[in-house]
């Protein structure tokens, strides 16, 4: 008994012994250090070119290190987790959805799409160069592995210690951070989901909340004066606005054509917008945000369609691509929409597939069908545009010489500038297609969201919490008269 139970202590000491030597091995700290830093280092490097929110050392990776020390198994399937975890909450920020439970359930639509164009050289480098960074991580493991988890309990305490003396004072980065520096060393994107999902937790449990929408309270103004009067009302998809007054101005002239002058009083500004197109739907028709599942009879009074339906409107709803993408074909009807559903099997090629991911009836097509609509008294068309949508289909040379030179002397990007020309063109269509209107409606154009672009550079081109919303309001005849005698 006595011998097997010092053969025992003899074991526990050399294995001991062991660690400790690898403690003492400079080798050994500077592989377990430098892991730790590869694991963050494609972070740092993509921080100087993509908008996402992230702390500098996240705990998760920290951890994933620490359990290959105790199996490899183990290590790859945390390490594999911790990373999806954190992309999906970036992405999830990055498009603007406010709940990451929402990003996810958007999965199911991604059937619909045609992801090509995201097939890229570069996509497919980065891919080969990930496979190879593992393969070589995996075999330095083998030679690395004893003394590693107690080097790596050492670093991960004092990233906890550095984050307390940052002004965190709080473990795992719990609580909200009082940061002195203006960043964070310890927190983990894996909490911070927990986190972000328990606060979206209340207001979904109180349902719908009612949010202030300048678009929709000025339909209703004007249509409590002119309660026969048709309304147009398009929601434009990454219709954000510039930062750049010259870029503001320029856009807003797009949709204002001395012809539209002697018709419609045109207004400019901007609203705030709450999370992804959805949320601007919402927030549009019925002054409400949250999710869309949550609309019902019960709460969907101050919809638009509703709203009108007293005044026997037609409320139709148009939009280029499947219905059944963000379950458009039931909600719609519960907000008070009747949705038009476009043949796209029949449809010419001339009118369809204006978008390489999103293959669907082009703008130019329903914006025609919703002003034919309009031309009778008493209804409502509400339009949710296609065509500038990121990613944008091509970056050919701008159409709008103007616009070029605007863009040289705002130092906006290339993509930024694209899809500023891409807007402008949405505008000018419109436009055209009102100028032959024989009715003259009254006109909202909003917004849903910010551009989700990727890039920094792209996304500092549009301010990051409003959107513009432009509103056409018929003169009536005397007004259309004396206009027309002033213009040039």
């Amino acid at each position: 008994m006595n011998e097997r139970i010092s053969s025992m202590a003899t074991f526990a000491f050399d294995a001991i012994a062991a660690r400790s030597r690898g403690m003492f091995n400079v080798s050994s700290w500077m592989y377990v250090m430098g892991l730790n830093v590869a694991l963050q280092a494609p972070f740092w490097i993509l921080k100087n070119f993509y908008s996402f929110q992230r702390p500098i050392f996240n705990e998760d990776l920290m951890l994933a290190v620490l359990l290959f020390s105790i199996g490899l198994r183990l290590g790859w399937l945390v390490l594999a987790a911790v990373l999806v975890v954190d992309v999906v909450r970036i992405a999830s920020l990055n498009y603007h959805f406010l709940n990451v439970a929402d990003f996810v359930g958007s999965v199911r639509f991604v059937s619909m799409m045609n992801l090509a164009p995201f097939l890229t050289w570069a996509a497919l480098l980065l891919a080969v160069m990930g496979v190879l960074y593992l393969f070589a991580l995996a075999q330095m493991l083998k030679r690395w592995r004893a003394p590693m988890a107690v080097i790596q309990v050492v670093l991960i305490a004092g990233v906890l210690l550095a984050d307390g003396m940052n002004g965190s004072m709080q473990m795992a980065g719990i609580g909200r951070d009082n940061l002195r520096e203006p960043f964070n060393v310890g927190g983990s994107p894996v909490w911070n989901l927990y986190k972000m999902q328990q606060a979206g937790v209340p207001s979904q449990a109180s349902g719908l909340q009612v949010v202030p929408s300048h678009v929709r309270d000025s339909i209703l103004q004007w249509h409590a004066s002119q309660p026969s009067g048709s309304i147009l009302l398009v929601l434009v998809e990454s219709m954000g606005e510039p930062v750049s007054p010259q870029l503001r101005d320029w856009l807003a002239r797009q949709i204002q054509s001395p012809r539209l002058r002697q018709r419609w009083r045109f207004t400019a500004g901007t609203e705030r917008f709450y999370g992804s197109t959805t949320h601007g739907e919402l927030r549009v028709l019925c002054g409400l945000d949250g999710s869309y599942e949550m609309l019902d009879a019960t709460n969907s009074h101050p919809c638009l369609p509703h709203q009108l339906g007293a005044d026997e409107f037609t409320a139709m709803g148009y939009h280029g691509f499947q219905l059944s993408m963000f379950d458009r074909n039931r909600w719609w009807g519960v907000a008070g929409l009747q949705a038009h559903h476009f043949d796209y099997q029949r449809s010419p090629a001339q009118v369809k597939d204006c978008h390489a991911v999103f293959h669907g009836i082009c703008d130019r097509e329903v914006l025609h069908t919703a002003i034919a609509s309009v031309q009778k008294p008493r209804r409502l068309a509400y339009v949710v545009t296609l065509d500038t949508h990121l990613p944008l289909s091509s970056r050919s040379k701008l159409q709008a010489p103007e616009l070029a030179a605007l863009c040289v002397q705002a130092d906006v990007s290339e993509a930024s500038c694209a899809l500023t020309d891409q807007l402008g063109a949405l505008l000018r269509d419109m436009a055209n297609q009102l100028e032959e209107s024989a009715a003259t409606p009254y006109v909202a154009v909003v917004g849903d969201h910010a551009p989700p672009f990727i890039r920094t550079t792209d996304r500092q081109a549009f301010l990051t919490q409003e959107i513009p919303y432009l509103l056409l309001e018929p003169q009536d005849e005397s007004q259309q008269r004396s206009t027309a005698a002033e213009a040039p």
